[in-house]
């Protein structure tokens, strides 16, 4: 078996964030190596969980402006993919994925099944696959 895809949740809601790992964890090839709160802790979590994937909420306290905090991510972070979450309209969240040259956006609605295909699709094991 494959290398399990690891991912970071940074959001402000427990709620969201237990929801998440819920479902992300269901089949097993997904393991959720932290959950944050703000975009401080998500920021330095980085450095102990090295995530493939990094899902980020939009709209976090601690962060007036997304922009500056993906610059950030990425710098610490280059090879972990960013999916920004939202409970904004698909139509605004993706043009703010695309602004913040993000990996993708997901809606926290959407069905189990599509929140991990989307964290699937921007994986590193998705790409080795694509690759072969």
């Amino acid at each position: 078996m494959d290398e399990p895809i690891r991912v970071a949740i940074c959001d402000d809601a427990r709620a969201v964030k237990y929801f998440l790992r819920h479902v992300l964890e269901e089949d097993g090839d997904i393991e959720v190596v932290s959950t944050t709160s703000t975009g401080e802790d998500g920021l330095a979590d980085l450095d102990v969980c090295v995530p493939h994937v990094l899902l980020l909420d939009l709209v976090l306290p601690d962060v007036p402006e997304p922009a500056v905090l993906v610059r950030k991510i990425r710098e610490r972070a280059p090879d972990t993919a960013i999916v920004l979450i939202s409970n904004m309209p698909q139509f605004s969240l993706q043009k703010e994925a695309e602004r913040l040259a993000t990996d993708g956006w997901l809606p926290k609605a959407a069905k189990p099944e599509h929140l991990r295909d989307g964290v699937r699709a921007v994986s590193p094991q998705a790409a080795s696959r694509r690759s072969r």
